[in-house]
């Protein structure tokens, strides 16, 4: 009788599987909450304040209530703001602005001992190119400062998310 393996052919081992599975603030380094604290007050806290201001002087008074951006709030647990943050942190990443908050960034990250995973760039194809570019010529300048100001206010919401998290891991 034959028996069947849920590991597939090749060498992988269960202890690498367990490895892959491990949650995130697990895989992330220890991290110390001292440090995270420290690094806050020494460097992060300017940071933060340098690009809210920037992208609030971008903004040049626009309403972003109309925009809602449904992002993760903290919590008072230790081990769950710092996996918002983080959470956070790599949201921050994904947005247009990232001369703007690259050292922000690379600042949290580097306290955090947790970097952002990488996204595989693909490359577009041809008929995607040209369809991109359909799209581009039929946008007017209007939807393009709507959709540029919503980008800034989702930036602006996820650094007042990062403000509030590292103000409450101070206070605990």
């Amino acid at each position: 009788m034959k028996t069947h393996s849920i590991l597939p052919a090749s060498n992988i081992s269960p202890s690498f599987l367990v490895l892959l599975l491990l949650p995130l603030s697990l895989s992330c380094g220890s991290v110390q909450l001292d440090n995270i604290r420290s690094d806050y007050i020494t460097i992060i806290q300017t940071e933060l304040q340098r690009t809210t201001e920037e992208i609030t002087s971008l903004l040049q008074n626009s309403d972003c209530s109309v925009f809602s951006h449904k992002l993760r709030n903290c919590t008072p647990g230790n081990a769950t703001s710092v996996r918002t943050l983080h959470n956070l942190t790599c949201k921050m990443r994904s947005l247009p602005f990232l001369q703007m908050t690259l050292q922000l960034i690379t600042s949290v990250e580097i306290s955090m001992s947790c970097h952002c995973r990488e996204k595989s760039i693909k490359m577009p194809t041809e008929s995607l190119k040209r369809r991109r570019g359909a799209t581009r010529r039929r946008r007017n300048e209007g939807t393009k400062n709507r959709k540029q100001t919503k980008k800034l206010c989702k930036a602006k919401a996820i650094l007042s998310a990062m403000t509030e998290c590292y103000q409450m891991l101070n206070s605990l």
